[in-house]
């Protein structure tokens, strides 16, 4: 069984990026909320998170780095790693988009992905050796939790998940996708989280899934069904050129594996999330691999200049980088 990496990228700082999302924007209403700066923001981790799968999951197939017509200066290709730029595999009609829902909603178009493959982001990183194992089960099943939680209420992108769920309901019966197999969403795995399933119990309906900020494993064929059930909503998404309220995201095509049984049960502590902010802990993970995979996610208040360098330093130490 061969498994891929998808991995998109962008440099916002990059000005031809920057000349063509400005003119874009001269026929576009654009959502702030949904489009903040550190949306197209690189944090220089993007090395990292390519060495860390290189040495901790020599077993991958094929990375895939999306870009928009771009490749960092210390870029290679080889054998495991390719650049896919957008005009590869997103249709004509969609493009230019900077819309990071249409980038991996239309993922499974792209020149031989393998059938499985890992979503990774460029702030995702590999902290210790991973076996194919943690990803899939034997028989192909993407490895994850299945949570039952209610939608936070804390920021815009709750409007997309609300989204995805209410198309999720119209296919899907929660308590008939329960009874036909509890054990795998009623799981010792999923440790103290299981208490938020349990709340969610009285609901007929999906209230929404739990979402760890974590590389998600997907089957192509799911996205391939998703788009020949909901043909014009993800047609309309994808002509949406910046993220919008009426969007829809690929954690819909996660959400359709969860609920329809076709997934292995995962430890929900499998990955780490860290706010930039938290330097200290962040080190000392890394310099002591705690943890299997961490996400460091960079916010709109993160400070890059004092959070960022001593983080990139045990990076290198780590993946003995310059």
């Amino acid at each position: 069984m061969d498994i891929d990496v998808v991995l998109p990228w962008v440099d916002g700082s990059d000005t031809r990026i920057t000349r063509k999302r400005e003119t874009t924007l001269h026929n576009w209403n654009l959502d702030t909320d949904l489009n903040s700066a550190d949306r197209f923001r690189d944090t220089d981790l993007l090395k990292y998170s390519l060495a860390s799968i290189k040495k901790y999951a020599p077993w991958i197939h094929k990375v895939y780095l999306i870009t928009d017509g771009q490749q960092p200066d210390w870029f290679e290709e080889d054998d495991m790693l390719t650049v896919v730029d957008h005009t590869d595999y997103i249709p004509g009609q969609y493009l230019p988009t900077f819309n990071s829902n249409v980038i991996e909603l239309n993922i499974a178009r792209i020149k031989d992905l393998s059938e499985h493959f890992i979503l990774f982001n460029d702030d995702m990183i590999l902290n210790k050796p991973v076996t194919a194992q943690d990803f899939f089960s034997e028989n192909g099943d993407p490895k994850d939790a299945a949570i039952y939680s209610v939608i936070p209420t804390d920021n815009y992108f709750s409007h997309i998940i609300l989204n995805d769920v209410i198309i999720l309901n119209k296919y899907f019966n929660k308590w008939a996708g329960i009874k036909s197999d509890w054990r795998k969403y009623i799981n010792i795995k999923y440790g103290k989280q299981l208490v938020r399933s349990l709340l969610s119990l009285p609901w007929s309906n999906t209230v929404g899934f739990f979402n760890p900020h974590t590389p998600i494993s997907y089957r192509k064929s799911n996205f391939e069904q998703l788009w020949q059930l909901e043909p014009e909503l993800l047609d309309s998404c994808s002509k949406n050129k910046f993220r919008t309220k009426s969007d829809v995201s690929h954690w819909l095509v996660r959400y359709f594996q969860l609920q329809s049984g076709r997934f292995s049960p995962r430890k929900s502590t499998f990955s780490q999330f860290y706010e930039q902010s938290e330097t200290k802990a962040i080190i000392n993970d890394i310099e002591n691999s705690q943890h299997k995979m961490l996400c460091i996610n960079d916010s709109d208040e993160a400070n890059l200049k004092q959070e960022l360098p001593p983080i990139l330093d045990a990076l290198n130490k780590k993946f003995e980088m310059r």
